[in-house]
C-alpha cells in the first residue's frame, strides 16, 4: 500500500491547502460507535464536573478551617 502525503514542507513549516485536504480520506467509526463514544465522553464530563465541585467544596472547607484555627490562636 502506498502512503499518500499531500502536505508540503518548506523551511520547517508543513502546510496543506483546502483542495489537497478535500482529497484526504479520513477514517470514521460506524455511527453506532460514534454514539457510544459521545455517550462515554458525556458520562466522563459529568464525573469531571462532580470532581470539580467536590474540589471547590473542599477548598472552601479548608479556608473555613484555616480561618477558625487562626481565630482560635489569636483569641
Amino acid at each position: 500500500m502506498k502512503w499518500y502525503d499531500p502536505s508540503k514542507q518548506t523551511t520547517n513549516l508543513a502546510s496543506i491547502n483546502k483542495t489537497q485536504l478535500r482529497g484526504c480520506i479520513i477514517a470514521m467509526p460506524p455511527l453506532a460507535e460514534q454514539h457510544r463514544i459521545v455517550a462515554k465522553v458525556d458520562e466522563l464530563m459529568v464525573i469531571c464536573d462532580t470532581l470539580k465541585a467536590r474540589l471547590n467544596e473542599a477548598k472552601t472547607t479548608q479556608v473555613q478551617l484555616a480561618d477558625a484555627i487562626v481565630e482560635q490562636a489569636v483569641a
